[in-house]
């Protein structure tokens, strides 16, 4: 299965499992990462996390599924699912944590937006590089800016990639560790000395923050479709 569920020591494991493409996201991908958000969400866990199998935690959106699209309906039907998706990880109830394991691009990286905390290893790295594509970073775009301030415009402006010490300078992340496990293990010892109602009043109110994200997912639906779009996605698959 291209995303795995496992829940485990009072935790909902959500794991990226496409390493072979750099656990690029298709509409498959999307779809499961919103249900299984949903499925954390219903569980007895205290917390969910999100990490990737192999040398990425996530490459974006695949580009070949992408390039594969060949109508309006087609690209709705691509982004609603990355829309269904975040509105899982906009609107649970539980405290999401990102568990950064390697590469984050594109999609991969904006996710982390979404996100309560971001625990990285010192390996990893971080870009949003749409514009190469000539696309944009909807997530970056809409709620970016409340999330890691003008930053946000230089990472989006010019696909820069960055490292894991950077992303914490800046604020995308927010542990950088060698082990992983054991900077969860501190992360959800002081999550679970907290009252869970004040949890979800806590999140009901952080959510408003990260709604204005469907306009901007259309805007990159209409985009993906351009020629410019393919030409340099195609040209992007051929390297």
């Amino acid at each position: 299965m291209k995303v795995l569920y496992e829940e485990r020591d009072g935790i909902s494991w959500i794991t990226f499992n496409r390493p072979e493409k750099l656990n690029a996201l298709d509409a498959e991908s999307w779809k499961l990462l919103g249900d299984h958000v949903r499925r954390g969400d219903s569980s007895d866990s205290r917390a969910i996390v999100i990490t990737g199998n192999g040398r990425a935690f996530s490459s974006g959106d695949d580009i070949g599924s992408m390039t594969s699209l060949n109508d309006q309906r087609e690209a709705e039907d691509f982004f609603n699912a990355l829309l269904y998706a975040v509105d899982g990880l906009i609107y649970t109830n539980k405290p999401v944590i990102g568990a950064v394991n390697g590469l984050a691009y594109g999609g991969g990286c904006e996710i982390l937006l979404f996100m309560d905390v971001v625990i990285s290893t010192r390996s990893a790295r971080f870009s949003i590089p749409e514009g190469r594509l000539g696309l944009i970073p909807p997530m970056a775009l809409s709620v970016g800016y409340n999330s890691i301030g003008r930053s946000v415009a230089w990472l989006a402006i010019t696909g820069e990639e960055i490292d894991a010490m950077r992303a914490k300078e800046i604020g995308l992340v927010d542990i950088v560790g060698d082990d992983l496990n054991l900077e969860l293990e501190k992360v959800m010892a002081r999550i679970s000395s907290m009252d869970q109602g004040s949890i979800k009043v806590i999140k009901a109110w952080l959510r408003k923050s990260r709604e204005p994200i469907r306009e901007a997912i259309r805007e990159l639906s209409f985009m993906s479709l351009s020629t410019q779009a393919k030409e340099r996605m195609k040209r992007f698959l051929s390297r």
